[in-house]
Order: structure tokens, then sequence, then C-alpha cells
């Protein structure tokens, strides 16, 4: 990601600091999920991982899961481009970094490229639940 905590340039990214010392980078998660939102201007991005969180959620106790899912909103988007949309984005490298410009994000595989500029995101849900394991 470019920054030791990449949460650190996110606002209300509480819920993901209080239940990770290190959230799971996005580059290691299988990406679920991408909504752009042409109305407010923004990109929901949706992240699986089977890291599980060291301190959960209170709602979570009690609950079998063996895997967790984040999203990412990000607002006031511009610049965006979208190059190709493969299967294979899944699997995308992921980078989130700050600039002069704002926060700067790009997901890139083999098929597809997507990359923007948003001045914040924010973490508008987690959630855990218990999914088939391959």
């Amino acid at each position: 990601m470019g920054e030791s905590d990449w949460t650190a340039i996110l606002r209300s990214a509480e819920i993901l600091r209080d239940a990770y010392p290190t959230p799971p980078d996005p580059s290691e998660c299988t990406l679920q999920y991408f909504q752009i939102d042409e109305r407010e201007a923004s990109v929901t991005v949706g992240f699986e991982t089977l890291q599980l969180p060291s301190h959960p959620p209170a709602d979570w106790e009690g609950k079998r899961y063996n895997t967790v899912e984040f999203y990412l909103r990000f607002t006031n988007v511009k610049r965006l481009r979208v190059v190709g949309w493969d299967f294979t984005i899944r699997n995308a490298e992921v980078s989130v970094s700050r600039s002069d410009e704002g926060i700067q994000v790009a997901l890139a595989s083999e098929g597809s490229h997507i990359q923007f500029a948003a001045n914040q995101c924010l973490v508008p849900r987690m959630r855990s639940y218990l999914s088939a394991q391959e």
C-alpha cells in the first residue's frame, strides 16, 4: 500500500482499527463488490478477508464466522477511469494513497484497471460470516 497503516488516510476507520491491530491490506483481500454512484460521485469497494480480528466487535460475540467483509466508500470522486472488466479483478493489486489532490486509488489485474481520485474515504460497514472454504 505504500504506508505502514493504510487506514491512516481514511475517515471513520475506527471499526477496522478497533478490531485489528494491523488491518488487512486490501491487496491481500478478495474484491467482492464495486459500485459507482454517479449521483453522489462516489465509489464503494467491498473486500473479503480470511484474516480474523483479534478484537471483534461486541455484536459478533457467540457468532461463528471464518470470513470478514469490509467496505470502503470513496466520496467526491473525480477522474474515474475504467479499462476492461475481467474476472481477475477479484484478485487485483490495490493501491490507496494520499497525495496533494486527495486520495488516489488504483485496482489493477491482468484484464482490468480502475483508477480514480477522491476527497475522502469512509468505512460504512464491516461484517463477519461463515463461508464455505474451498
